[in-house]
């Protein structure tokens, strides 16, 4: 009996091995292989590095995105912190060692030497929002500091209240920023000479450790529990800030005592907007930002060279203006 049990199963056996390896091969891999044949294939890799995966750099990808696959190419988005703990700086090392076509920098991370680094091996780089002048980049794509320093100023003045405003500007402690000392100087110039005799303003600027959104979260809780008198006004040159500000003047019960100046419109600070928490916010176009920035590559690659600045368009979001903000019709662009 037992002398055909054995052939039998090793028959078995066989036909079970021939399904298995026909299925793999016909089946399941020709799947595959169908999968692969309908991927489209570009011409070109694009890398996008940002601080932190926010709304903000949501949306700038996907505008950015959208651009490049209509110019034949292929756009990668990675951010601080994705995989494990790697910064802005490593994430750009990586973007070098695989050799990318070009690289779309959101960052107020400094890394110069990098950016001239990509220069020397054939990959341009665009900076967005943050500018890197003294760097090799090819491009910055944004708004300069002067003239949203006039902006938050012009914010700031509607604001003031007769006798002492006390204004504290949340900057990045994690690097020195031209664009932000700039921004701020801006604001001190313009203010101190447009402000009513009736108005005493002290403006000061209040370093935030940005190294993640948790760090920037402790920080700015730091001002409602540490500092002796709290800011009249909170003017927040980023959008994590801006979310952050909002939490803490909440969970602080100081709506309505601290006036909080945004920057960018998520739907966090929308939402607080329309519901008086908030009262103004300066919104980018991210749109702009996206299109500009792939734009800016892809013509530096066919030509050779590029516009050394694109400036977007920008909206002052109040609740006035809530009702404008539609799909269908969106805020005057100044």
């Amino acid at each position: 009996m037992k002398k055909y049990w054995i052939p039998l199963l090793i028959a078995g056996l066989a036909v079970i091995a021939t399904l298995f390896f026909w299925f793999f091969n016909y089946g399941w891999m020709g799947q595959i292989e169908d999968q692969i044949g309908r991927e489209q294939v570009y011409s070109r890799h694009y890398l996008l590095i940002s601080d932190d995966d926010s709304q903000l750099y949501r949306s700038i990808y996907e505008s950015a995105k959208e651009t490049a696959n209509a110019q034949d190419a292929w756009l990668e988005w990675t951010y601080a912190g994705q995989q494990g703990k790697n910064s802005v700086s490593d994430l750009m090392q990586i973007g070098i060692a695989s050799k990318v076509d070009g690289i779309l920098l959101a960052s107020d991370e400094k890394i110069t030497d990098l950016i001239d680094e990509a220069a020397e091996k054939m990959i341009p780089t665009v900076t967005l929002l943050e500018d890197d002048s003294d760097s090799l980049r090819i491009s910055f794509v944004g708004i300069n500091g002067y003239q949203l320093g006039e902006i938050y100023a012009e914010q700031t003045l509607d604001l003031l209240q007769d006798g002492k405003n006390q204004i504290m500007v949340l900057v990045s402690s994690k690097t020195e920023n031209i664009n932000q000392n700039m921004i701020l100087s801006r604001i001190k110039e313009i203010v101190g000479r447009k402000k009513l005799d009736s108005q005493e303003i002290m403006i000061q600027p209040y370093g935030i450790n940005s190294t993640d959104s948790f760090d920037v979260e402790e920080s700015i809780r730091d001002i409602f529990v540490n500092s002796v008198e709290l800011p009249d006004i909170l003017i927040c040159l980023d959008a994590v800030a801006t979310e952050c500000a909002y939490q803490a003047i909440v969970d602080y019960n100081e709506v309505g005592k601290v006036k909080i100046i945004g920057y960018y419109a998520s739907d966090t600070v929308l939402d607080a907007i329309s519901k008086k928490l908030i009262p103004v916010t300066i919104d980018l176009n991210t749109e702009d930002i996206g299109k500009f920035g792939v734009g800016a590559l892809t013509e530096y690659l066919d030509q050779g060279y590029v516009s050394n600045y694109f400036s977007v368009g920008l909206d002052i979001i109040t609740e006035q203006t809530m009702e404008t903000i539609l799909p269908d019709s969106g805020p005057d662009q100044i």
